[in-house]
């Protein structure tokens, strides 16, 4: 990956710098290199819905208790990269969850993403599959390089 190419991450991938999980390594050195200043990384600011919604499941499925869900939740919180206002994305996101029958959420990240020619970053396997085809930007966690 391009030291100057600017990446967007999803909850999915940012999760994974506070729970251990599959590709945390991974997500770690995206982590390090954008904290070193190596690499550029941004979100839209529906990624802090987002990650609340992953600390709940977590503790509904009894991955992780209540307690240590809220610690790394406000660890994630003090630690997340630029966001972009998700009005700046709104139209655009609109467009592609319609044309592509995506949530309007998910198409925030790749409206933000092709807005920035940036790479788009996601560690949802079935997202990624989806897209994928239909958007060379978007790349599975497990295949970036950093």
């Amino acid at each position: 990956m391009a030291a100057d190419s600017p990446v967007v991450v999803d909850a999915a991938t940012v999760a994974k710098w506070g729970f251990n999980e599959t590709d945390s390594a991974t997500a770690l050195r995206l982590f390090d290199a954008w904290a070193a200043q190596t690499l550029s990384l941004r979100a839209p600011d529906v990624l802090v819905a987002e990650l609340g919604s992953i600390c709940r499941r977590k503790v509904r499925a009894g991955e992780v208790t209540a307690d240590h869900a809220q610690q790394v939740h406000q660890v994630l919180h003090a630690i997340l990269p630029p966001l972009v206002p998700s009005e700046d994305l709104a139209d655009e996101a609109l467009l592609l969850a319609s044309r592509h029958d995506r949530p309007f959420a998910e198409a925030l990240h790749l409206a933000l993403a092709i807005r920035d020619g940036a790479i788009y970053v996601t560690a949802d396997e079935r997202m990624f599959r989806l897209l994928a085809p239909s958007f060379s930007c978007v790349q599975h966690l497990e295949d970036v390089a950093v």
